[in-house]
């Protein structure tokens, strides 16, 4: 019986080990040394992202889209961050932050796996569609389109269940950008 319990809890951690590394894949890189990560159930066809069907943020040139497994976009983009885990107030479970100081990845449990579920983005590192920190309402709207809601001072696109909101300083001039569920069905 001694000998049967090691040899228990020691298959049960081999199993752990190998379907954790089975899932950690690496980023696939893109043409123009960016990165392209599957992100669950919006991706496309075959687990490839295209910028015409879902929204994302580029930063450090690796593309982050929402449900994309964490664990290997912070091996690209590398270990210059600030780690947080609180227990969650919305499920059971722990919410993580990745703070890279332009940009924090909010992370939680998801089938069995961390992934990404609101990214804000802080500075001009990171970019949406080519839009960044410090440029125009206009510039957003000559990318995306005309918005489908203006909320105090943002905007706000929404597509596929994802939602990019572009906050300004009021006169337009974007100065904050969040990318996160579409929660607007819900209220």
């Amino acid at each position: 019986m001694k000998k049967t319990v090691p040899a228990a809890i020691i298959l049960c951690f081999a199993l752990m080990l190998t379907s954790c590394a089975a899932n950690d894949t690496a980023p696939e890189l893109v043409s123009g040394g960016q990165t392209k990560v599957a992100a669950g159930k919006n991706a496309s066809g075959g687990g490839q992202n295209n910028a015409s069907d879902e929204y994302g943020i580029t930063f450090n040139g690796v593309k982050l889209t929402l449900d994309a497994e964490v664990n290997p976009l912070v091996k690209a983009l590398g270990k210059e961050y600030v780690y947080t885990k609180n227990f969650s107030c919305a499920y059971i479970g722990a919410d993580t932050t990745y703070d890279y100081k332009s940009l924090i990845i909010y992370a939680q449990q998801k089938d069995g796996k961390e992934v990404i579920n609101t990214i804000e983005v802080r500075d001009d590192k990171a970019d949406c569609f080519g839009i960044k920190i410090g440029q125009t309402f206009d510039d957003v709207k000559k990318s995306l389109g005309e918005p489908v809601a203006t909320e105090g001072y943002g905007i706000i696109y929404r597509k596929d269940g994802q939602e990019l909101q572009f906050i300004s300083d009021g006169s337009g001039k974007i100065i904050f950008i969040l990318y996160t569920h579409d929660t607007s069905e819900a209220n």
